[in-house]
């Protein structure tokens, strides 16, 4: 079937902010807004926002942590400081260890990352009373409120944190560059947990119209007051929150799975509509859902919590698709978003506190994996390797999406969540180039193939019919961005079937990578007046209409085109399998882009390079050697570790080999519901870690040692992930016991007839029971990185 668009009346009206957000650092670095996107040094700039919790992860691990999420593409990492983890009891604060705010904002730094920090005082985050101190309770104020009893223990804290970063805002050459000031104020509140057993109470969910924008005003300017100055300063937009206007940039996101919304009498989940088109930034209300209590053009539409994936709460057992996520970004990129922020980006544990337990009652005690693209213990997740490309686009070719258009299609707004039938696509251009998005994902739909599908694009050069020969399969849970009239180095390469991901340039020589859709073949469009001396492995060229070179891959196969653009410059392109792209990583060193194909995760700076490999001592990356640069090569630090070379074509091949190691574990049934896990010999010192998998069906998954908790895991149909090296020391003598309690389907009744207390009953099905346990290793290679 054959979608036709026109885009040839896009406009976009790209002016100064009104934002009285910017600033400059000593190194000379602007930041600044339009009223479409940010801007770095007067040039558009997109911000790739990933959250993740200090507080949630072992310091020691910290450094490769945030290596991992800068080798992902994030450029910005987010950050709740709660409250209750550094003041449990009034006036101890507490900034040690995994509580070390300013190391973390430092390693951030080191990395390269700008960071915004979530000040709070109100964060909710699952956290035990959404980061307020249990003291807070039953004070003669009100919290979230202009009480000034409240706001003088608010002032404090802000205090506390100001001394903790002090020097390390971006006005100081520091990498802070944004303050969220509270969370959801007017929109959302937390239980009370020293009290939500015994009734219903939550804590207030803040002040409302005007008392709410002043108590904003008094938590912005008691930010400033302690130091906490920033270019940006931000708070969530959604539910109509206060904002002040002309001085906070509200955010937005948007989850496939709500579990606040699934309760005992309604567990099903209904669709949500952040899988359907819409234009974020259009005041022309019949071309838009969003409505925001100002013009939406006013402000650049951003976010900060675009699910990154979802915990799993007690009444809410889900698993998070991976497509969920890309598709997330998809829709937000297609809407109009130029400032993306996942939430969260990296999962967690939480700590136990001087007290007792700091989660939310409906959430495990321990675990905040969040099924994130990083998980809890550091797992490079599938979503991950689906957001990197994405990522790594907007790092590269960033400055050409910000400024362009949406232009959606006559009916997108006619689609509903559970409408599987029409295809979902949208545009973002200038009426001549740009980019074309579709999307096949629905939270809780079953979306249907759709079968040679192509476009027709009349944009003001023309007429573009993409692909011409043989149309595209839109697989069910595909999300896609497809490029028109993109210039590759002065040739035009006029619409591909295949997705942009980056760009690497030499002296004379510039590479372009594309990521073709599953199992299916890409076609390129090159306008034959533009490129000459064309070359193409793995694939063939033909003569399609006139002046159009129609290159086809082969699928399933990657391809490697070259051509000379005019004035002589060579052309690559390398459009990549969709499994090949999954194991791309990119990296800057020395001012150079570096792009290596790995089958373990990679984290590398100009000291060197580390491959993190799960379960495999032997694995192969792949580096490109671009021309023009130097010759990139890596030699192992490792003890014993092993390395082959290999020339294969543009890629340099490496064949790792590490001495493999044997997890000695003895596991001992005690019942059905619960055995005795023990490592006779310790943890081998060789391996980084040793990652659990518990295959058990249950309700929720307990791990002890010495009778004490360690860890929880609510179960969801999955195995409960568990890396030994993040409680190893609070193991006793290698010891582990694991149980869990009874999952039940059917209904408890109350013995009318008990002589005594209250006697249940359960009638119906219960299973409890732990099935095995696997230990893989989990390997770490270091490399030192040599250049000639």
């Amino acid at each position: 079937m054959e979608y036709a668009i026109s885009v040839r009346n896009a406009t976009k009206a790209i002016y100064p902010s009104s934002l009285k957000m910017n600033g400059s650092n000593p190194q000379g670095d602007r930041i600044s807004f339009t009223n479409y996107y940010m801007e770095w040094n007067g040039k558009p700039f997109i911000a790739i926002c990933g959250e993740y919790h200090y507080a949630r992860y072992d310091e020691k691990g910290w450094d490769l942590e945030i290596g991992k999420m800068k080798m992902s593409g994030i450029n910005v990492v987010a950050t709740y400081i709660f409250w209750n983890h550094h003041e449990e009891t009034e006036g101890s604060f507490n900034w040690s260890g995994n509580r070390d705010l300013r190391r973390f904002v430092e390693l951030c730094a080191k990395r390269g990352l700008h960071v915004i920090l979530r000040v709070g005082p109100f964060c909710h985050g699952e956290v035990r009373n959404g980061g307020l101190p249990d003291w807070l309770f039953g004070q003669t104020f009100e919290v979230r409120s202009n009480d000034e009893g409240y706001l003088s223990y608010v002032r404090r804290l802000y205090g506390e944190i100001g001394k903790q970063v002090e020097g390390l805002m971006f006005k100081d050459g520091g990498p802070v560059i944004g303050i969220q000031l509270e969370n959801e104020l007017n929109a959302a509140s937390a239980p009370w947990e020293m009290t939500t057993k015994q009734g219903d109470e939550y804590l207030g969910g803040g002040a409302s119209g005007e008392e709410g924008i002043r108590h904003m005003r008094y938590l912005k300017t008691m930010a400033e007051e302690a130091g906490l100055v920033t270019p940006i300063y931000t708070s969530t937009g959604w539910d109509n929150a206060p904002l002040l206007e002309d001085e906070v940039l509200p955010l937005y996101g948007g989850y496939a799975y709500t579990p606040w919304s699934v309760t005992a009498e309604q567990p099903d989940q209904q669709p949500t509509g952040e899988y359907v088109f819409q234009d974020y930034h259009n005041d022309d209300a019949s071309k838009n859902r969003f409505t925001p209590p100002y013009p939406r053009e006013k402000y650049p539409f951003a976010c900060c919590e675009m699910g990154g994936g979802m915990q799993t709460w007690y009444l809410a057992r889900f698993q998070v698709e991976p497509e969920s996520v890309s598709a997330m970004t998809m829709m937000k990129l297609a809407g109009g978003c130029n400032f993306v922020g996942y939430y969260m980006f990296h999962g967690g544990t939480n700590p136990m506190g001087e007290t007792g337990y700091l989660n939310e009652n409906t959430t495990p005690r321990f675990s905040y994996d969040f099924q994130a693209p990083i998980g809890e213990f550091g797992q490079i997740r599938p979503s991950n390797d689906l957001l990197r490309p994405l990522h790594y686009f907007l790092q590269s070719f960033g400055g050409r999406l910000a400024p362009l258009a949406t232009v959606l299609p006559d009916n997108a707004l006619d689609i509903t969540p559970e409408n599987n039938e029409n295809l979902r696509y949208a545009i973002r251009t200038d009426g001549k180039s740009g980019f074309l998005f579709i999307n096949n994902y629905q939270d809780h739909v079953e979306m249907p193939r759709h079968e040679n599908v192509k476009f027709a694009l009349d944009t003001t050069a023309g007429k573009i019919v993409f692909p011409p020969r043989k149309g595209l399969t839109i697989e069910p849970g595909a999300s896609l961005m497809l490029p028109f009239r993109f210039d590759l180095g002065g040739a035009m390469l006029l619409a591909a079937s295949c997705q942009p991901v980056t760009e690497v340039k030499g002296a004379d020589t510039d590479t372009y990578f594309f990521r073709a859709p599953a199992s299916q073949a890409a076609e390129l469009l090159l306008d034959t007046a533009t490129f000459s001396e064309l070359s193409v492995e793995n694939g063939m060229a033909g003569q399609g209409s006139d002046g159009v070179m129609i290159v086809t891959t082969i699928p399933g196969k990657s391809a490697q085109i070259q051509f000379k653009a005019p004035g002589g410059r060579i052309i690559r392109v390398y459009v990549m399998t969709e499994t090949e792209a999954a194991g791309m990583w990119q990296s800057e060193l020395g001012g150079e882009r570096c792009v290596i194909f790995s089958d373990a995760a990679i984290v590398m700076n100009e000291e060197g390079v580390s491959f993190i490999s799960e379960g495999r001592s032997e694995f192969q990356c792949r580096v490109y050697d671009a021309p023009g640069h130097s010759s990139l090569k890596l030699a192992p630090k490792s003890e014993g570790a092993v390395a082959d070379i290999e020339k294969q074509g543009w890629f340099s091949q490496y064949s790792f080999k590490l001495p493999a190691y044997e997890v000695e574990m003895e596991l001992q049934p005690l019942q059905e519901h619960k055995v005795a896990l023990s490592f006779p010999t310790g943890l081998p010192q060789g391996a980084y870690d040793v990652l659990l998998h518990i295959d058990y069906t249950g309700n929720v998954g307990y791990a002890f040692s010495d009778g004490k908790l360690l860890h929880d895991h609510f179960y969801n149909g999955k195995p409960w992930e568990l890396g030994l090296s993040h409680i190893r020391g609070n193991m006793r003598d290698n010891t582990l016991v694991l149980q869990t309690t009874p999952l039940r389907k059917g209904k408890v009744t109350i013995a009318k007839d008990a002589a005594m207390a209250v006697s249940r009953q359960f009638e119906g099905e219960e299973i409890a029971a732990i099935h095995g346990v696997k230990a893989e290793p989990i390997y770490r290679l270091d490399c030192s990185i040599a250049t000639s």
